[in-house]
């Protein structure tokens, strides 16, 4: 029996019930959920579309579809990472599944049989690309998919071939009941590096507080700033503040701040978002010439937070993109990010990437787990790296 399935658009995400949303939204994460979509709203220099998958018992699937010309975050342009990417008329181009936090899937109801998943997908991806091709784009971008979200956009048309991303999607799990197991789950060499990097930090005269963010916009976008100049982003402290106020407004009770002082001094950082079972790291920034030697970031961003989750029943830690290596070596799960350029309903089915980029990643990847094999799943990665 073939499956009904009839996606409807929204032009704002206030239109759609925030119980609806997260009975598809619920299994994605703290970046797919209602407050934070809402909040990416607000700060989106375009236009946004809902698409909403209805079945014969109700809401299926969803899939959130922006539709800019001036995308501030160099990561989610998608000719950072298909060079031939070509805008619309407007200039502007087609991104599906999210703006921030580089975890896209298309979001699918818990109760929907395998069947109903494939047809939730089929029947918002043909959406899109219809979307795309009225928007006059060639292409809908879904960028930094996860496991996840590649094997649903696979699985609807085998000819889309992801591009894998340098980085992946680093999850930190709170092993055991308290700090003291997740040590011991660690290899004796780690162990002992670890055990050294917390000694090192309050031998510095250093350590952390949790606060409320609330009360700590200011020190906040100062460190964001420190953290974002790092890797060689500039933002005005100004705007940083008033994007952490908006957050704080959208998911203030779901927020912990841990502090780095020296004495009464804070010289750092970690933003977080309880969120579902895990805590999602957001931000962080330091004085790194304040606490050089000291391994702040280690402590703060991930040794702490790690203690929150086991006070708080928590699964763990959300540590994101980018330093996989580190994040590896001290008991994270990197699971493979990887993005697809749908082509538009009825646009030629060419390829936007370079062709040296598929290789490129390959070669990447394959160093990297001939030099650090034991902290990469590589069943997890082989299946796109091959395509």
């Amino acid at each position: 029996m073939q499956l009904r399935v009839q996606v409807r658009v929204h032009d704002t995400l206030a239109a759609v019930p925030a119980a609806d949303w997260a009975a598809v939204a619920a299994g994605a994460g703290l970046y797919a959920s209602h407050p934070w979509l809402s909040l990416v709203e607000q700060e989106t220099p375009g236009r946004c579309r809902y698409l909403l998958a209805h079945d014969d018992t109700g809401l299926a699937g969803a899939l959130p579809v922006y539709l800019t010309a001036d995308e501030p975050n160099r990561y989610y342009h998608p000719g950072a990472v298909f060079r031939a990417a070509a805008p619309g008329p407007d200039g502007g181009y087609c991104v599906a599944g999210g703006r921030s936090g580089y975890r896209t899937e298309v979001l699918l109801a818990d109760r929907l049989t395998e069947a109903g998943r494939r047809a939730t997908v089929a029947a918002l991806l043909d959406r899109l690309a219809e979307l795309a091709a009225a928007e006059g784009r060639s292409h809908a971008y879904l960028l930094h998919l996860t496991e996840r979200g590649l094997r649903q956009v696979t699985g609807y048309a085998g000819d889309l071939t992801p591009v894998v991303g340098y980085s992946g999607d680093a999850w930190l799990p709170a092993p055991g009941r308290d700090f003291e197991d997740y040590l011991a789950a660690l290899s004796p060499t780690r162990r002992k590096t670890t055990r050294k990097e917390l000694r090192r930090y309050a031998a510095h005269g250093l350590s952390t507080v949790r606060a409320d963010p609330a009360r700590e916009l200011d020190l906040i976008a100062r460190f964001a700033r420190l953290g974002n100049e790092k890797y060689g982003v500039e933002e005005d402290e100004a705007e940083l503040r008033t994007r952490f106020e908006r957050q704080y407004a959208a998911l203030g009770d779901h927020g912990v701040l841990f502090v780095c002082r020296r004495g009464p001094v804070p010289v750092g950082m970690a933003l977080a978002y309880r969120w579902g079972d895990w805590l999602y790291l957001r931000a962080s920034g330091f004085d790194h010439d304040a606490a050089a030697g000291a391994y702040p970031y280690f402590n703060v961003v991930i040794y702490e937070p790690l203690r929150y989750c086991y006070e708080n029943g928590l699964r763990g830690l959300h540590l994101g993109s980018g330093s996989h290596d580190a994040k590896a070596a001290r008991g994270a799960r990197i699971g493979p990010l990887g993005s697809v350029a749908l082509p538009a309903a009825g646009a030629p089915r060419t390829d936007p990437a370079a062709p040296t980029a598929r290789p490129g990643v390959r070669r990447y990847w394959e160093q990297q787990f001939a030099t650090v094999p034991h902290l990469l799943d590589q069943d997890l990665w082989r299946p796109w790296l091959g395509r």
